[in-house]
C-alpha cells in the first residue's frame, strides 16, 4: 500500500494522499542498486511519514460538490413511467448507501407521499441505513410537525419540476 514500481523510471513510488494534498517520494534503482532495497527503503518513508500526517477523514457521510439535493446519500430520480401512449410523471426521493441492500436504493414517490414527506422519508431510511418502509415511515409520523422535520425539510435543496 503507497507503494508502485515504476519500472520504466526505474524507481520505487512511495505517495501519500491526505486532505488533498499528495505527499511523494521517489526511490531510484540508481541510488538503491536493487529493487528489494528501494521498496524497503520506501516502506521507511511511509511509515516515517504516516506517523507525522492526520489520519484520513473518514469518506462515508462525505458531501462533494456533485451534491444537489442536499443530503448525503439522498437524491432526487425522476421515475416518469409510460403506458399505452400516455405519459405518467412521477419523481422520487431515493436513499442509497454503500451497502444497501436494495441495488437502486429505497425511494418515495413525490406524487403518493409529497415533495416534503417525501424528502424526509429517504432522509430518515438514510440516515438510519435502513430498508425497512414501516420503521421509517414510523419515525417520519413521530417527526412529523416537529422543529426537526422542518429543518430536514429547510435541508432540501431541489423540488421536482
Amino acid at each position: 500500500m503507497h507503494l508502485t514500481i515504476n519500472e520504466p523510471m526505474q524507481c520505487v513510488m512511495a505517495r501519500i494522499v491526505r486532505q488533498h494534498q499528495r505527499h511523494q517520494q521517489n526511490f531510484l534503482i540508481s541510488e538503491y542498486r536493487t529493487w528489494e532495497r528501494a521498496t524497503a527503503a520506501a516502506r521507511k518513508w511511509v511509515k516515517a511519514k504516516l506517523v507525522e500526517l492526520p489520519d484520513p477523514v473518514e469518506r462515508t457521510g462525505r458531501k462533494t460538490v456533485r451534491n444537489s439535493s442536499g443530503v448525503v446519500g439522498v437524491r432526487l430520480a425522476d421515475a416518469t413511467r409510460r403506458k399505452d401512449g400516455k405519459v405518467y410523471p412521477d419523481w422520487r426521493w431515493v436513499a442509497f448507501w454503500t451497502g444497501c441492500p436494495k441495488s437502486g436504493g429505497l425511494g418515495w414517490s413525490v406524487n403518493k407521499y409529497g415533495d416534503a414527506q417525501a424528502f424526509v422519508s429517504a432522509y430518515v431510511a438514510r440516515s438510519m441505513e435502513l430498508v425497512d418502509r414501516a420503521v421509517v415511515d414510523a419515525e417520519v409520523q413521530r417527526l412529523k410537525g416537529s422543529p426537526e422535520y422542518r429543518a430536514i425539510v429547510r435541508m432540501k435543496k431541489l423540488s421536482p419540476p
